[in-house]
This record gives structure tokens, sequence and C-alpha cells, in this order.
């Protein structure tokens, strides 16, 4: 019997959640289903989160995954992405929980907050927690305003509720405009932790660590250098520092093994982590699963989800 918790298995359970639909890949419903079956049922599994989908296509998701649902297949956790009105996402959502429900379950909301006031907050909060009591709302926030006054104010609005939930941010995108800079992802990473407020990720992680994308023109950030900032924040250590986390394109100053995941020579046991990924950095979205699942290997940091 396993004493101590795999460092490798508390960083990457259910880190990255299918985002097939939504671009680069864009695919159709059937496909995604399709991808995110097989996803499901080979040796990475323990890796993949929910499946994620548009409120506008929940209909379309019903009848695409019940026509393909084997006999004794487990649930599917579902991220519901807002994509209309608060208020219409939020009825197309409730539709989809109370019809398929326990097959399928959204266990988590999305929605982008377009003015970084209270009353926007209220009236996402009030749509995406009417979902259903154990459904997490995730608030993502605009980077060009104030991300600290913007993630301070999702807090506020969620103690106030007594419901879990948290903030989001966009790692990038199409085009190198869409990418944050170090300071403002260190930036969220300090004001998550410091309001004690889980966080996810998405677009533009499609490796481990920061990196030069030649194609884009860009610097990708790395999911890695997020887990080991999140970390790291917890741990007190400098906003600095954390940025010097985020930024950091050097592959030998991190590692993960079955002990700990480092950087620079600070270990975080497998336990710290698990903590981490349960009240920091909980997922993050990506439209290609196999990609950074082979960049893992690549590194040798999978274990094997024990």
């Amino acid at each position: 019997m396993r004493l101590v918790l795999d460092a490798r298995t508390a960083a990457f359970a259910a880190l990255i959640d299918y985002a097939g639909l939504f671009p680069p890949a864009s695919l159709s419903v059937v496909p995604a289903v399709a991808e995110y079956t097989r996803i499901r049922s080979e040796g990475h599994h323990w890796v993949a989160g929910r499946f994620l989908c548009r409120a506008s296509q929940l209909t379309v998701l019903a009848a695409a995954a019940t026509a393909t649902f084997a006999s004794g297949e487990l649930p599917w956790d579902v991220g519901v992405i807002f994509d209309g009105t608060p208020g219409e996402s939020g009825a197309e959502s409730i539709d989809f929980q109370a019809e398929m429900d326990p097959v399928m379950t959204i266990s988590a909301a999305e929605a982008k907050l377009n003015e970084p006031t209270s009353t926007s907050v209220t009236s996402l909060l009030d749509a995406m927690l009417s979902i259903g009591p154990d459904t997490v709302a995730f608030i993502e926030v605009d980077r060009r305003t104030s991300i600290t006054e913007q993630v301070s104010l999702v807090a506020r609005q969620l103690s106030g509720r007594r419901r879990v939930g948290g903030a989001k941010l966009r790692c990038g995108g199409t085009t190198p405009d869409m990418f944050p800079t170090p300071a403002q992802l260190a930036e969220f990473v300090i004001a998550c932790t410091n309001e004690r407020l889980p966080f996810k990720a998405t677009a533009g992680l499609h490796e481990p660590i920061r990196h030069f994308d030649v194609r884009l023109g860009a610097e990708r950030h790395g999911f890695i250098n997020i887990l080991m900032a999140a970390a790291l924040a917890e741990a007190g250590l400098d906003p600095a520092t954390i940025e010097e986390v985020v930024a950091d394109t050097h592959v030998d100053n991190f590692s993960v093994s079955a002990a700990f995941a480092s950087w620079r020579g600070n270990e975080i046991p497998g336990s710290t982590l698990r903590r981490v990924r349960h009240t920091g950095f909980v997922s993050y979205g990506s439209c290609d699963f196999d990609e950074p699942i082979d960049a893992l290997a690549a590194l040798g940091y999978l274990g094997e989800g024990t």
C-alpha cells in the first residue's frame, strides 16, 4: 500500500478539461464526444477532467452522448461555457441538468466578466449557481483592467453566498496579443492565492513549460509553470519570484517525480500538490488532449495515476 501520495498523480489528476469543441480544434459535437470517449478509455484517462461545452450546444451534446453511451460507462462531468446572456445560458444548463443527471452532470459553469462591476458578477453568479447546488462557478477576468480587483470582487460575492467558486484567466489565443504577460499571469495567481480562490486557465497552454512558438511568433505559457507558481505562492514566496516561475523557459529548472515537483530546488510534495489542485490551480481547458500528454511523457513526468 502506498503511504505517500505520488506527486505526479497529485499534479496531473483531472488536470486537462477537454475543449475539443473550441478553437483551434473546433470539432462538431459528435466527433468531440467520440474523442472524449476514446480519451476516457485509454491509459492516461486519469489526467482528463471535464468535457467542456457551450450552453447553446448542450441539447446536441445530450443527444450525441446518449446515442453512444455504453453499458456501465461512468458518468460524465460537464463544464458548461456560457455563450449567451446569463439568463439564456442558465436556462439551457438547467434543462440539460434536469434531463441528463446523473448520467451527465454539470459540475462547473464558466462565464466571462464583461464589466468589472458587482452587478455583472451578481448576474453571472445568479445564473451559474442556479444550475445546481454542486455546480462550481468560475468567472473569467479581463486582463485589460485590474486583475487583482476583479478577483477580489468575485471572491467577496462567492463568500457572501457561501458557495464554492473561482476565477479563470485566458492564457492565449490565435494571435500574440491574446497572451497575458508573465506579470499579469503572476498577478492573477497571487490574487487568487491571497483570496483563497480556486482558479482555472484556458487557451494557449499547449506544453508543460513556457516556450516560444515559432509559427505564432509568441511565448506560450506552460501549465507546469502555473502549477508551480500556485504552489510556491501558497508557500509564501514573494511576487517577483512567482513572476520568475511563470516566465521560466528552462526545462531543467523544473522536475516532477513520484516524490515531489520542484522548481530551482523548491520542492513541493504530493500532499501539498493535491491541496493546491483543489484550492488553487484546479484545471485548464485544452482542445487537444494528446499533445500535453505526449509532452509530459517525453519529459518523464507521467506516472500511472495511482
